[in-house]
């Protein structure tokens, strides 16, 4: 099981504040300023925290938080083989690169655990898994 990833900045820190206020009003390079909405808490503070957080190899990916190195080796659909067994009372999926596979009662769990596995898989080989138990 992987270590639990945390966020190095959180959405009230003042370094996330600080790049959320300048992302109200960029000045941009063509000499216009894109202006984004601010506000307490707003969509320039997340996405400042997202930019800071991505800068710290940390990234939020659908309800927690991963390191970069997950998102980057997350499956991409075209990787993927998707069947249905009986009237799509399960499905199986098969990462092709690895021929790992995940087996659940819906579509979206079988990803999410495909999702896991592959991360896992990927993270071994990374920390140098060489298969010779060293």
């Amino acid at each position: 099981m992987p270590d639990v990833v945390k966020p190095r900045f959180k959405i009230g820190d003042p370094e996330v504040q600080d790049l959320g206020s300048f992302l109200t009003a960029v000045p941009l390079a063509n000499g216009t300023v894109a202006n984004l909405p601010g506000g307490q808490n707003g969509l320039t503070n997340h996405l400042a925290q997202a930019i800071l957080n991505w800068q710290a190899n940390v990234v939020y990916d659908q309800g927690e938080w991963v390191t970069r190195f997950d998102i980057e080796v997350t499956p991409d659909f075209g990787e993927i083989e998707i069947r249905s067994i009986g009237d799509d009372e399960a499905f199986r999926l098969m990462h092709r690169p690895t021929g790992i596979v995940a087996l659940e009662e819906t579509r979206e769990a079988a990803l999410r655990s495909l999702k896991h596995k592959v991360r896992a898989h990927e993270r071994d080989a990374r920390d140098g898994d060489n298969g010779d138990g060293n």
